[in-house]
């Protein structure tokens, strides 16, 4: 049973990086991949965050027939609808939420009216060490 633990975790580890979740998106932001597109968020100050839906090639950010919600866990149980911009979602959460402290962020979009699954952003953010020999260097 064990071994199967590992092997699953690898895998997991394996896709994550082959997504590009060991280096920055476009736009200076942590990637995450919840369907057919990508999710990048910026940290906007301690409280707001910028989410940039991009294609699968890490390009074309759009809002057009898009949204985005967002949650923080563990300090929110109702999500934050965040506001369409030209080329991304501004989410603000409430004052007393730090997003640079220990917690998840978990996004709910869609992109050009196709709906993704969740994405989790761990808090404080990071990048996923890339120990594959540069696998997750491709897009």
């Amino acid at each position: 049973m064990k071994v199967i633990i590992l092997i699953l975790s690898v895998c997991a580890s394996l896709n994550a990086l082959a997504h590009g979740e060991d280096r920055l998106g476009p736009n200076g932001g942590y990637v995450r991949m919840p369907g057919a597109y990508h999710t990048e968020i910026v940290l906007d100050g301690k409280n707001k965050l910028k989410v940039y839906l991009l294609d699968i090639d890490w390009k074309n950010p759009t809002t057009k027939n898009s949204s985005v919600e967002a949650v923080h866990l563990p300090q929110q149980k109702e999500a934050v609808k965040c506001q369409m911009q030209v080329t991304y979602f501004e989410c603000v959460f409430p004052t007393g939420i730090n997003l640079t402290k220990k917690g998840q962020i978990v996004l709910r979009t869609q992109r050009d009216g196709q709906k993704g699954n969740e994405a989790t952003y761990d808090l404080p953010l990071k990048l996923v060490k890339s120990d594959d020999g540069g696998h997750g260097n491709h897009h």
